[in-house]
């Protein structure tokens, strides 16, 4: 069920791109969003700082995408929320005297500072990989492509969305299609790349622990 609420929205937002385009997504992914703080705040009496901050990101970068009629801002969006959460968690080992992740997991794990640091560090620097992936394997290429094909049909200024265009009857049919795929690869990455690299800091945490727990009641 938790997995269901955590990642939700990232999957309508999925869905919604593939039955319609980027925009209606970046609408069902604002109101799952919403929804989502609403029943977190219903179940458990308070607010989560992560899901209000991405929906905060969410409404100012998918915002202007919407009214600009340009997802690049959406695409960056990505990109900005992952070094905040990177630059929390690093400087949550001077803030405070409980690092971020102890705050979070500390009623359930008992770790030393020196780990709990650590899995900060871990976590920061892989935050800071997922932004970096993002904006330079993926963001980049697709605006380029996207402002390249535009200039090209002369559409400059205009609201265009890539994905419902037929770019057979283009006369720029390669690089239509070219702008198509970029923009659906990142989209591919938003919910199944990122997910699979948060996935490998997890198992990377849960081996760190594992470990210390085992030197620990060897010691014992």
């Amino acid at each position: 069920m938790k997995f269901l609420l955590d990642f939700g929205p990232i999957f309508i937002f999925f869905i919604a791109y593939k039955v319609y385009d980027l925009h209606v997504a970046i609408i069902a992914m604002i109101a799952s969003t919403l929804a989502q703080i609403i029943y977190t705040r219903l179940s458990t009496g308070k607010f989560v700082t992560s899901q209000v901050l991405t929906f905060v990101l969410l409404i100012v970068f998918g915002g202007i995408s919407l009214f600009t009629g340009d997802v690049k801002y959406l695409m960056w969006k990505v990109s900005v929320t992952y070094v905040i959460f990177a630059l929390v968690m690093i400087g949550s080992n001077w803030v405070g005297s409980k690092t971020l992740l102890e705050r979070m997991m500390g009623k359930e794990l008992e770790l030393p500072r020196v780990i709990w640091s650590r899995l900060s560090w871990i976590w920061g620097f892989g935050f800071m990989g997922i932004a970096f992936v993002n904006a330079y394997i993926y963001v980049i290429p697709a605006v380029a492509l996207k402002e390249q094909f535009m200039e090209s049909a002369n559409l400059i200024g205009q609201k265009i969305e890539l994905k419902p265009l037929d770019c057979n009857q283009m006369p720029i049919e390669s690089l239509c299609l070219a702008a198509q795929q970029a923009e659906a690869e990142w989209v591919n990455f938003k919910v199944f790349g990122a997910l699979g690299l948060t996935v490998i800091l997890i198992v990377i945490t849960v081996l760190l622990i594992s470990k210390h727990i085992k030197e620990k009641q060897t010691k014992l």
